[in-house]
């Protein structure tokens, strides 16, 4: 069975990111069927990504989000697409030439439509023995552990095509997120998480593997160059940090004292690891970074105590 495949790009300003992103979607051994770009930055999308999509054939369609917002970005190009399968990209992924081909193919190895959502691995800049020590601290301070969900795809028996190639998901990354178009369609992505929207593939991940059979493929590994445009400074990205994970707890969490105990080790960790790889490695925004969850923290701890004591 031949399914066909809208690659979907979210962009905010960075016209040339988006236009590196789009040169290599567009130069697969498998191209897309369609390809959609969804802007909510100021500049909106420029002329010249119709004009790539022009030249290599591609079906091509283009939004401007007024309000910024990645979630509803997603939201967006998702019901424009006419794609069996849509894929979530970022401005900043390079897709390797291969990347639709293997994807499409695992996809179609599974004709009973059990496998809904396939994530793929980004692979940043080398990080060294620095960013390998740095990841496995943050699994050591409790991260996500707050939010063991029942993932639907635990209990799915895979084609024997796919098995031991995917993972049921326990996270996605969102800047190589595919999903069947129904699926995503009917589960799409929350956009009470404004801007930016740190956490909102955690959110989308662990809703929709409640009901559905999510996984990630580590074979898909595609580059995440890391663009600097269109994140906040490190201080509103610790502030957003914690404001998400409470927000999503609240979402999807059981409500337990246990998780709630978990969660603070979660963020208390968290923070923990930013003053240790502040004094670590000065000047990285790191300090600045924790300091941003500390007061958020601290300013949902004040008002916590006096809606307890005014009632």
């Amino acid at each position: 069975m031949s399914l066909s495949v809208s690659v979907i790009f979210s962009t905010h300003d960075r016209p040339e990111s988006l236009a590196r992103a789009v040169a290599a979607a567009l130069a697969q051994t498998r191209r897309p069927d369609e390809l959609i770009v969804v802007c909510d930055g100021a500049g909106g999308v420029p002329d010249s990504v119709a004009a790539q999509a022009a030249r290599a054939g591609v079906a091509f369609q283009s939004a401007r989000q007024p309000v910024a917002c990645l979630p509803a970005s997603r939201n967006r190009g998702v019901a424009m697409a006419h794609g069996d399968v849509v894929l979530l990209a970022d401005d900043d992924v390079l897709l390797p030439e291969d990347y639709l081909q293997r994807l499409l193919a695992m996809y179609e190895a599974d004709p009973a439509g059990q496998v809904a959502v396939i994530g793929g691995v980004l692979v940043g800049p080398a990080r060294g023995w620095a960013g390998r020590l740095y990841a496995a601290l943050a699994d050591g301070l409790a991260r996500n552990r707050w939010a063991r969900r029942c993932c639907a795809a635990r209990y799915v028996r895979l084609p024997a095509a796919l098995r031991g190639r995917l993972k049921p998901a326990e996270r996605l990354q969102g800047g190589a997120i595919s999903a069947r178009r129904a699926v995503v369609a009917a589960e799409p992505f929350d956009e009470s998480l404004p801007g930016y929207a740190l956490g909102e593939d955690l959110e989308f991940c662990w809703r929709v593997g409640r009901r559905h059979a999510a996984f990630v493929a580590s074979e898909l590994r595609a580059r995440h160059e890391v663009s600097a445009g269109g994140r906040p400074d490190p201080a509103g990205r610790g502030r957003m940090y914690v404001r998400n994970m409470l927000h999503i707890a609240d979402r999807l969490a059981d409500g337990a004292a246990g998780t709630r105990v978990v969660l603070g080790l979660h963020l208390g960790g968290a923070i923990v690891q930013g003053l240790a790889w502040a004094a670590a490695r000065p000047g990285r925004g790191h300090l600045a970074l924790a300091g941003g969850m500390v007061r958020e923290l601290g300013a949902r701890l004040v008002a916590a105590v006096r809606r307890t004591l005014c009632g």
